[in-house]
C-alpha cells in the first residue's frame, strides 16, 4: 500500500470545479470536472483530457449545499500547479493540484 503523501486534512465529497489552462500560447481550453477531495494545500480531479506535471491552471470550485442553489453557494477561485497525473481509459486523467493562490468570490 503507496505511504500517505498529504499533510492536510482533506474533504472528501464530489465537487463540481471549471478548469481552465492553456497548452501553448492562444490555445487555451476550458472544461467541467469533478474533484472527488480537497485540502488546504490541494485538490485531486478527474480530467476529459491528459494533463501535464508542471502545468499551470486556474479553478473555480462551488461549495453549494443541499437546498442550496448553485449560484447562491459560496465559490472559490484558485489557481494552481499539477503535480501528479494519472492516466485512465479514453484519454482521461486523475490529476493532482497544489494550491499556488486562492480566494473566495
Amino acid at each position: 500500500m503507496e505511504a500517505e503523501r498529504r499533510q492536510k486534512a482533506r474533504l472528501y465529497h464530489s465537487l463540481p470545479l471549471t478548469v481552465r489552462g492553456s497548452e501553448a500560447p492562444g490555445k487555451a481550453y476550458r472544461f467541467e470536472a469533478i474533484a472527488p477531495n480537497i485540502g488546504a494545500g490541494g485538490l485531486c480531479a478527474f480530467a476529459p483530457r491528459i494533463m501535464k506535471i508542471g502545468e499551470r491552471i486556474s479553478m473555480r470550485v462551488r461549495f453549494a449545499r443541499i437546498g442550496v442553489k448553485q449560484l447562491q453557494a459560496p465559490e472559490v477561485s484558485i489557481r494552481g500547479r499539477v503535480v501528479r497525473v494519472e492516466e485512465r481509459a479514453a484519454g482521461y486523467c486523475l490529476f493532482a493540484v497544489s494550491f499556488v493562490l486562492r480566494r473566495i468570490v
